[in-house]
């Protein structure tokens, strides 16, 4: 009986830090942090880590919830998968290309100078005279912060958990092989 509510007690803790949401551009929580408050101090905790990550996913996924992981900040977080969600994380941008295209840029940019990118790349790199708009609005929708002062944009975590950045690496490198 001890086994069962200790397991109970494990899984509703893991469930509280894979959904918290920490501030407007994060979700989840790194390994470490889960490692930390479960309170797993062994050699092996990498193995026990996997193990309960792989436990609790099988657990949700009758219910339609996923466990994933966000590469730009080493989160773990919970996400709600059905067709009509992975729709909209494909495009987010509803009917606005342009966004698109920019934000593609941005991340392009932004992934190729280690985290952060001139307005003037970008800008050539969409072959547009102006992107201040574009990068605006995606200021706005929470994607990513511009710095006038050094005219520099750089991207936030939101990105990781809105958009399948595997999926769309992948989908970009089968295109160029194309």
């Amino acid at each position: 009986m001890y086994k069962v509510i200790e397991k109970m007690n494990e899984i509703s803790i893991l469930m509280h830090l894979l959904s918290r949401k920490k501030n407007l551009y994060q979700i989840g929580a790194t390994k470490e942090e889960i490692l930390e408050i479960l309170n797993v101090k062994s050699r092996n905790n990498s193995i026990y880590f996997q193990n309960l990550i792989n436990g609790l996913s099988n657990y949700l996924i009758p219910l339609g919830l996923q466990i994933k992981f966000n590469s730009l900040n080493s989160h773990w977080y919970i996400n709600y998968d059905s067709e009509v969600t992975e729709l909209i994380s494909a495009n987010p941008f509803e009917g606005r290309p342009s966004l698109a295209a920019t934000l593609l840029c941005t991340l392009t940019s932004c992934l190729r100078n280690s985290g952060a990118s001139s307005i003037q790349e970008i800008k050539k790199l969409r072959s547009k005279k102006e992107v201040i708009d574009d990068l605006k609005e995606l200021e706005k929708k929470g994607y990513l912060v511009i710095n006038k002062t050094a005219n520099q944009v750089q991207l936030t975590p939101l990105i990781g958990y809105k958009l399948d950045l595997h999926k769309l690496l992948v989908k970009l490198s089968l295109k160029l092989k194309e």
